[in-house]
């Protein structure tokens, strides 16, 4: 156990400078929007009180991310990351200033508006930051990167939520937004400090690459070109997107409607996603096995944990099978990441992961939708075991790609040559 922890402590000291204070932002970030997300549906619930209508006033947030991601997708390539995070961080303090004129005046058109501006600072964040990773952490460290930074992003939302479970009762829900205000501030401040080569201006890039739609086709043109288990790894994050927007907007509403109160809706969440703070030591455990398999293993957690929950009502229940499914997620998430990775050329690395987080906000615009359609008609019960079935599918999919892990770096230059 030892060597185990000094191994885990030796990656982390591994990693370039500049990475680390990125992910230091992005856990400033999680840690004030702890005091946000387990009530943010029970929020948006008072201007719409219906799975339904909730989930589609979330998605108007998860619409315009994916619409905001398109351009990314080539100006990740070019721009500094640091400046396309930096930007993103003085959206953040628009948007809250409209989340809080909708909570205190109770206009539809204001919470609109900071759904509109939080969706685009949202992929200008994460977009920035990924692409960030890539391009600093060797092929060899990346599953180890992608699970430091969602181990730490997650830690800073749990620490966020414990605290905010123990002191919504004095500012109540109108004033929750205020605590991501700091930590915007603070971002722009650390993020002057890294180096990096790149574009200086959002601006100056849209003007250079977007004055025709000339790198829209050449983004159609690539999707094409896809190979199909790069497109697998895909699907997987649009399956990743829905299950944490459902999980986000429809586990908080559930629980409330079985009579758990807000300082238990906090505490739920906060359980629900504290495996993803072992993400690190999950990679180092997975990081021996075929990463198809491993791939398998976290959907058909991820399955099983939705089947039970879509018959077993209680909150001890919801907080074991809600902790389950943040579980399959952790183990998922560097694998995809990390084969996305290797079978994407270099020059490539942001447009990558410009279409991850397209297919994962796809997910996000999508399962809101969907699932609150299959809640309203049936139960939420259902749109438990709907999603059930599709982790069941994806899983049987990965386990029929016989022989892909045999594939060696020096082989995947062969698929990248056929990449453009």
């Amino acid at each position: 156990m030892f060597h185990f922890l000094k191994k885990i402590s030796a990656d982390t000291k591994s990693l370039p400078i500049g990475v680390k204070l990125i992910v230091f932002v992005l856990f400033l970030r999680a840690f004030s929007w702890g005091f946000v997300d387990p009530y943010f549906s029970i929020f948006v619930d008072g201007f719409s009180q219906s799975y339904t209508g909730v989930g589609g006033l979330i998605s108007i947030l998860s619409l315009t991310s994916l619409l905001a991601t398109v351009p990314l997708m080539r100006l990740a390539d070019k721009m500094k990351d640091t400046v396309i995070m930096r930007d993103a961080e003085v959206i953040y303090i628009f948007s809250i200033l409209f989340y809080l004129l909708s909570a205190f005046t109770g206009k539809l058109s204001f919470l609109v508006l900071a759904f509109v501006l939080n969706g685009v600072g949202l992929p200008f964040m994460v977009v920035g930051a990924e692409t960030y990773i890539r391009k600093h952490v060797k092929i060899t460290g990346q599953t180890k990167s992608f699970a430091f930074y969602t181990a730490v992003d997650y830690l800073g939302w749990i620490l966020g939520m414990l605290i905010g479970a123990f002191t919504v009762q004095y500012y109540g829900l109108k004033l929750m937004f205020l605590f991501v205000l700091p930590s915007a501030i603070a971002g722009l401040i650390i993020l002057r400090h890294i180096r990096e080569r790149g574009l200086k201006s959002m601006l100056w890039g849209f003007r250079k690459y977007f004055h025709n739609g000339h790198d829209f086709g050449l983004i159609y043109e690539n999707v094409k070109k896809l190979d199909k288990k790069t497109f697998f790894f895909l699907v997987i994050s649009f399956f990743d997107g829905v299950i944490v927007m459902f999980s986000y907007i429809f586990i908080p509403l559930f629980a409330l409607s079985i009579n758990m109160d807000l300082k238990s809706i906090a505490l739920l969440m906060a359980v629900m996603y504290m495996p993803f703070i072992f993400t690190f030591f999950i990679s180092e455990l997975t990081d021996r096995l075929k990463r198809m398999d491993v791939i398998a293993i976290g959907l058909i957690i991820g399955g099983v944990s939705f089947v039970f929950l879509s018959f077993l009502v209680g909150s001890f229940w919801i907080a074991i099978l809600a902790t389950m499914k943040s579980v399959s997620l952790a183990i998922l998430r560097p694998a995809y990441n990390t084969m996305l990775t290797r079978l994407t050329p270099r020059r490539n690395l942001g447009e990558i992961t410009g279409l991850n987080n397209i297919a994962m906000r796809l997910g996000f615009v999508i399962g809101p939708v969907i699932t609150g359609m299959i809640a309203d008609r049936y139960s939420i019960q259902v749109a438990f075991f709907a999603i059930a079935i599709f982790a069941f599918v994806l899983a049987a999919t990965a386990l029929s790609f016989k022989g892909f892990e045999k594939l060696k770096t020096e082989n995947i230059c062969v698929v990248q040559k056929s990449l453009p």
